[in-house]
Order: C-alpha cells, then structure tokens, then sequence
C-alpha cells in the first residue's frame, strides 16, 4: 500500500473575508500502479489530488494534480497547480521566508515505504516562473527524469509548495514562450529525443536563454516521464522563433501517444 501523509495544500498570508469554510475532512486522493515496487522491474505510476486546505473558501484557493513515474531507474513529476478561487494567486516554494533564494525551485522528495529518500531534488521548474496564475487558470510543475537512489515501493511525497496571495506577485514575470511543432524519437531502452519551435509572440526582448520542459502521457492520460531543460540553447528574438531539441531518460516512448511542453525567458 501506498503511504501518504501529504498535507492539503495551503496558502500563505491569507486574510480572513468571514467566507464559508471547506470540509475539515478535506484531505488528498492517492492512486498509485499495481505493481507499486521498483523491485518487479516494471515502471511505477502514481497520481494524487491535493485539495486547498480547509479554511476559507474564497477568494483564494489553490488545487494540485500530481503525477510521478518511476521507470529504469528515474522519477519524473508533473504537476497541474490550479487556481479554483476569484483572486491571483502564485505557486511557490513553501519554505520561502527559510529559502529566499529558493522561491520557485522547492525541494522535492520521494520517499520509500522501506525507508530513505528515492530522490531529493530542486530540479523541477515551474512553468511559467513566477507562476502567477489568475483565477480559472492554471500553472505546471514538471521535474524531468532524475535518477533514484534505492529501490522500492513509493511512499511519501514532500512537494514544499504551496500558493500564494502576496509573495512572489510582484516579481519581474518570465516571457512564455509558443512551443509547437513537437517530435520525439526513442533515444535507447529509456531515453528520449524531443524536438519543436520556440516563438516569443509578446514583442518583448529579453537576451536569455529559455528554459523548455516536456511531459510526456499515454493514452489513459498517465504520466510516462518528462524532460527538463534549464538556460537551453540561445535567446529567442522578440517577435521571432527558433527551433530547439532536448534529451533525457526515464521516458517510455512507446506508450508515450501525446506531450505537452512548456517553455519561458526567465
């Protein structure tokens, strides 16, 4: 069985408007693949809903979807972040006030039911970063594949990131980026090549390089690994275009039917 002591997911400096308030019982919903050990050799999927915090209902409200697939030897995550309040909020690093300089890159850790870390990491991006996102919509958080340590049957899982009324709001907002045109190809027993076109359509300039993630679905929907790639090739012309290609492991190309990739200037 699949032991998860994940908190709700909560908000940081939210003021009380006297709303009505969400269930106390209000907890997170844990699926988890059968065959839920690394030791069968076989990949390992497991998807969990984190619901916003019992407290007030409105106007700030945030909600997490997340996948995480262990596949030959690497976990990659995918994270939906959605603001289901009537006010901005920003999705951020829940340690902010001991990690300043850790805003938008939390740690991230998996743990074994056997015990021991199978991976702890900052590697996982935000998309867009500050992922300030209005009410309806929604943010990501992919972690390209990372190798483990270890092996067994996924435990815990300790994000460290929660949403956000005020901090983060009034940082300098990254560039989005258009990505289309995806196309990837198997790259060995696990790995992947991923490649498509970067288009800045804002008229902004910003002489940076992009940073690009790439998450990868079968056809249930289920997460099959994703790839991350920080500072990636050279800036983007405002108004212009560029192609771009990534590689990484721990990504099954062959249940692998769709993918959806993100990219900004930080």
């Amino acid at each position: 069985m699949l032991a998860a002591t994940l908190l709700v997911l909560a908000g940081c400096g939210v003021p009380s408007r006297g709303t009505p308030s969400a269930p106390a019982s209000s907890s997170p919903s844990v699926e988890v693949s059968p065959n839920a050990s690394t030791a069968t050799g076989q990949p390992v999927s497991m998807r969990i809903v984190v619901p916003p915090a019992p407290g007030p209902v409105k106007p700030f409200r945030g909600e997490m979807v997340q996948q995480v697939y262990i596949a030959g030897g690497m976990v990659s995550m995918f994270f939906e972040l959605d603001n289901v309040g009537e006010e901005p909020v920003t999705f951020l690093n829940t340690l902010y006030d001991y990690e300043p300089d850790q805003l938008y890159t939390p740690a991230v850790r998996l743990e074994w039911k056997e015990g021991g870390n199978a991976v702890y990491t900052r590697a996982g991006r935000f998309f867009p970063s500050p992922a300030i996102v209005q009410p309806g919509q929604k943010a990501v958080y992919i972690m390209g594949g990372q190798r483990v340590t270890g092996a067994g049957s996924p435990a815990d899982l300790v994000t460290h990131i929660k949403y956000c009324p005020t901090r983060g709001m009034d940082d300098v907002p990254a560039i989005p980026l258009r990505v289309s045109d995806l196309q990837w190809t198997a790259d060995g027993a696990d790995g992947v090549t991923v490649s498509g076109l970067l288009a800045e359509t804002s008229g902004t300039r910003r002489n940076k390089a992009p940073t690009i993630g790439v998450a990868f679905f079968d056809a249930s929907d289920a997460l099959v690994g994703a790839v991350v790639a920080t500072s990636s090739g050279g800036p983007v012309p405002a108004n212009g275009s560029r192609p771009f290609a990534l590689s990484g492991s721990g990504v099954d190309t062959a249940a692998a039917v769709r993918a959806v990739a993100y990219a900004f200037i930080p």
